[in-house]
């Protein structure tokens, strides 16, 4: 059965670092989509039946069918249109890069979490969690020794799903990151910090509504 809307619905909140993951592909992949910023202290009901779990992203197309994971979002956006190449084959194999992506969404995220976020947890130490991502900082910082992206010679999915979880340990003390001896990286993260496609995406929409006309972007 058909839905009654025109393009895509992707539900986003524009900090959460999924949610660029997805806004990252859809401006690469240069997809329409109607856009609808909402607030995670304030899910409206109409995002909770689409999404149970309550988490952005979340794409629903008019065939009815969702993608609620951002990888999965990302695949549908390049499977259409990778005018970047984003998809291309690097230096990486795919099991290498799927352990990388584990490694970053379990560990490096839990650490994080414990490091920005203390007082949702009882008795750590966050500095001891801030540390114990060194080591996965150190193997990025290591695949940017021979290449200007994690992957290959230009930058692809790959550094865009990493880039705005680092970008978030960064940002909760850029100081003390700064001195890390991770020159590359530190290059590698302002690259994309400084570029228009992370700029677009980070435009800012108005908190959505259900009266609201739609708003219609590919995020460029």
């Amino acid at each position: 059965m058909e839905l009654n809307f025109e393009y895509p619905i992707l539900y986003t909140f524009r900090r959460c670092p999924y949610a660029m993951r997805a806004r990252f592909a859809i401006r690469s992949s240069k997809i329409k989509v109607e856009v609808r910023e909402i607030k995670l202290q304030e899910k409206p009901s109409e995002f909770l039946k689409s999404s149970p779990k309550g988490t952005v992203p979340v794409l629903i197309m008019n065939s009815g069918q969702f993608l609620e994971e951002s990888l999965d979002i990302i695949n549908w956006a390049l499977n259409i249109n990778d005018p970047d190449k984003w998809l291309v084959k690097g230096k990486l194999q795919d099991k290498e890069i799927n352990n990388l992506l584990d490694e970053l969404e379990i560990t490096f995220k839990t650490n994080l979490d414990k490091y920005k976020y203390p007082s949702r947890f009882s008795e750590i130490d966050p500095h001891l969690h801030r540390d114990e991502n060194l080591c996965f900082l150190e193997k990025l910082n290591s695949y940017l020794r021979n290449n200007k992206s994690l992957n290959c010679e230009h930058l692809t999915f790959l550094d865009y799903a990493v880039f705005p979880f680092i970008r978030q340990f960064r940002n909760v003390d850029q100081e003390w990151f700064d001195k890390l001896n991770f020159s590359l990286l530190n290059n590698w993260l302002n690259q994309i910090i400084d570029s228009e496609d992370f700029s677009s995406i980070m435009k800012k929409f108005k908190k959505w509504e259900p009266n609201d006309l739609p708003i219609y972007t590919n995020f460029e």
